[in-house]
């Protein structure tokens, strides 16, 4: 039985686009295909698209929320929220998929710690500072600008409120500062490595060992631009061992960017592909535990 834990997909935003159903549509992510495992959890990212002119960032929290939330609802038989390691296995206990909710960019809440409170109140477990734009808190993977003093304050209220600090899309400078003042695991989502793949939303060995350090995990993006040329199941490999000599064998997990990207790796057209991928990787000597740790437990353990 694959049990499957996918740290990042933006499968609810594509819902609230296209008027489609969760139930099954044409996203790399509905229910029908999440049947191909025996466990299934999900983290929906809710984006802020900064930078965009046309975007009303708080209403790309708002309008796709309310639209997953209507889905969850009439799905109430086999898809349920969760947002604690307890609940989460409770859910799954009941042959469920478990939905937890991040936020992607902190512009929907306008980047005030105020507001966090009341995200939390919401479920929410994990967010991005950033996204693909600097904002009050911090500069985004594309500059060198570092954490403000509101973005530390932003830091130590979520914290204090057990929502999860995800260095995807977070700057270089920023990152090291987070590393400074951060009191508990940090994560990098869905980014891969840039060892292997010279792209800013990917992360340095030095990032990927202080991710480790403070006992968070990394997920593995399967985006050929993170990845590199021709992407397929054995770029896939070379990212995923990389990330587990770098990292170990207890801080690698896996963030897809179902949803979130416009093409995937080869061998990949949704959800249900990761059961091929971990026939793959099994074939390739990556043991039962290690499997599962990767698939499921690993990002797990962080709630």
């Amino acid at each position: 039985m694959i049990r499957l834990f996918d740290g990042h997909c933006d499968t609810a935003y594509e819902l609230w686009r296209s008027g489609q159903p969760l139930e099954e549509n044409t996203c790399h992510i509905d229910l029908r295909k999440a049947s191909a495992f025996g466990a299934y959890a999900q983290v929906f990212a809710f984006c802020s698209y900064a930078g965009r002119a046309d975007v009303d960032c708080a209403a790309m929290l708002t309008e796709p929320l309310a639209v997953l939330r209507k889905e969850v609802r009439e799905n109430a038989a086999c898809i349920a929220f969760a947002d604690t390691r307890e609940t989460i296995l409770e859910t799954l206990a009941e042959g469920k998929t478990a939905a937890l909710l991040s936020v992607e960019g902190a512009e929907v809440i306008a980047c005030d710690p105020r507001n966090l409170a009341a995200l939390r109140g919401q479920g929410f477990r994990m967010l991005t500072l950033t996204w693909n734009a600097d904002n009050a808190l911090a500069g985004c993977h594309q500059s060198d600008g570092g954490l403000t003093a509101q973005g530390r304050a932003f830091v130590r209220e979520a914290q204090a409120l057990d929502i999860l600090v995800d260095v995807s899309h977070l700057g270089e400078r920023a990152f090291w500062n987070l590393v400074d003042i951060t009191a508990k695991p940090i994560l990098a989502s869905h980014s891969n490595a840039r060892a292997l793949c010279d792209h800013s939303r990917n992360l340095t060995d030095d990032q990927l060992r202080a991710i480790a350090e403070t006992g968070g995990t990394v997920g593995l993006n399967l985006y050929p631009p993170f990845l590199g040329e021709h992407a397929d199941f054995e770029t896939l490999l070379r990212h995923l061992e990389h990330m587990l000599t770098v990292c170990g064998e207890t801080h690698v997990a896996l963030g897809g960017d179902l949803d979130g990207c416009d093409f995937l790796a080869a061998g990949f057209a949704s959800v249900a592909d990761y059961a091929d991928f971990y026939a793959f990787l099994s074939a390739r000597g990556y043991a039962e535990d290690l499997l599962d740790r990767l698939f499921f437990r690993n990002l797990l353990a962080l709630f």
